[in-house]
């Protein structure tokens, strides 16, 4: 898609892939609900984060308070540990069982960030981990997982012994089925069906094959926005620390006039303000969490987008599939039963497979309109909150760097007026 055709509003979402009678009710319900989404029903804080332990074993540990008045939780404040792997783990379950659902991004792991575990990674992993946590509480179905409820109120024992259990189960099975799935997956876009030899976008709506192009070139220019936008940033604090530095060497300088000059008083008034680490941190810290995570934020999450709609087509290719695995075994059935003096036994045989194809060609249509239909409200919610979010984002930064420019042109304007009096 060409940047003109990106800059343009994305697709009508909510006219792909509805049916001529309409949004279903819970469909329905799903946006007004996030529309409608009341905080007050379930917030949590991820807060004080503690390095354990040392070298590449080394990890954090969060402390997770949540605030609810939602029935089902048991204690309207509760306090839990949490580690970094707790929270994929979390995440990994939500993606499980809610097929079709937007589950928001984690913060990426980073090896050799996590190896040396600066102050400056926990900070902003921990602000990540924030982000990521309050996403799902404002979303109308995640926010009443049971996962997410066992994530938020698990204490140690229980928590572990689940973990311990999880772990046991994706061993067994990691080499089978699951690594098979998570390998057609991964290729459900570009491969054709081994029975049918078509792929599943032949079979796709026109107009959601447009909002798959278009979410396609969004994430190249996300990405692009948020490497540009730390560019920025990183200019911006080589511009501070050069003006520290200088601040430096005008206090300097201003000292060569003379003890009780005028020069130097003013020239020491302007270095002070310049050479402030407080002021220079805190910048640092909000261009930081305000700014460039936000913009990497924005940039992870179109790939979770991206992950839904691969479920999708994986889902679509296996439903063909099903199709054409019915097909065949509705004529192997009625070959048998054509041919004369065909034993009893594989007739039976044969009207078992042909019932069996059909429960599973069943459950892969079930899966996939699940899936069709709760892509509605997550797109169109998707769109929604990226604009509002992006637009927030954008302001605050814009009204950050006005307020900055203000306080140096105001240093600045009062040094040549004491300069020239």
């Amino acid at each position: 898609m060409s940047d003109e055709g990106l800059s343009a509003p994305p697709p009508p979402y909510d006219s792909v892939v509805i049916e001529q009678g309409g949004m279903s009710a819970e469909a329905e319900g799903g946006v007004a609900a996030q529309g409608d989404t009341d905080a007050s029903e379930l917030s949590v804080k991820v807060y004080d984060p503690v390095k354990q332990g040392e070298g590449m074993s080394a990890y954090v540990s969060y402390r997770v308070e949540a605030k609810t008045n939602l029935p089902q939780y048991q204690q309207q404040v509760n306090e839990v540990i949490r580690r970094f792997k707790d929270f994929a783990w979390l995440k990994s379950k939500l993606e499980e069982k809610n097929p079709g659902v937007i589950v928001p991004p984690l913060p990426e792991k980073d090896v050799v960030q996590k190896f040396s575990m600066g102050m400056d990674f926990i900070e902003r992993r921990c602000h990540a981990l924030n982000v990521f946590v309050n996403r799902l509480c404002a979303h109308p179905v995640l926010k009443f997982s049971s996962e997410l409820q066992f994530f938020l109120e698990a204490q140690e024992s229980a928590w572990q012994a689940e973990i311990q259990s999880s772990n046991a189960e994706k061993g067994a099975v990691k080499k089978g089925f699951l690594g098979a799935k998570k390998f057609f997956k991964g290729v459900a876009n570009t491969t054709s069906s081994l029975l049918t030899g078509k792929s599943a976008d032949e079979a796709e709506d026109a107009e959601y094959l447009k909002v798959k192009s278009y979410v396609n070139s969004l994430e190249t220019h996300l990405a692009e926005v948020y490497a540009h936008s730390d560019k920025l940033t990183e200019r911006q604090k080589k511009l501070f620390k050069a003006m520290k530095v200088f601040g430096e060497t005008l206090s300097k300088l201003g000292a060569m006039e003379g003890e009780g000059s005028h020069v130097a008083e003013e020239f020491a008034k302007v270095a002070d303000k310049l050479c402030s680490d407080e002021t220079l941190d805190d910048m640092m810290k909000k261009l930081d969490l305000e700014f460039v995570e936000p913009m990497k934020e924005y940039s992870r999450h179109v790939k979770c987008v991206r992950n839904v709609m691969s479920d999708r087509s994986a889902a679509l290719q296996r439903l063909h599939d099903k199709k054409q695995s019915l097909e065949n075994k509705k004529n192997t059935l009625a070959k048998l039963r054509a041919t004369p003096g065909v034993k009893e036994e594989k007739l039976s045989d044969a009207e078992q497979k042909l019932n069996e194809a059909t429960r599973k060609l069943d459950e892969a249509n079930d899966r996939f309109d699940l899936i069709k239909e709760r892509m509605v409200t997550e797109m169109s919610a998707y769109h929604r909150e990226r604009k509002t979010d992006k637009l927030a984002t954008l302001e605050g930064f814009a009204k950050k760097q006005a307020l900055l420019a203000e306080e140096q042109a105001k240093q600045w304007k009062a040094l040549v007026g004491a300069l020239t009096a």
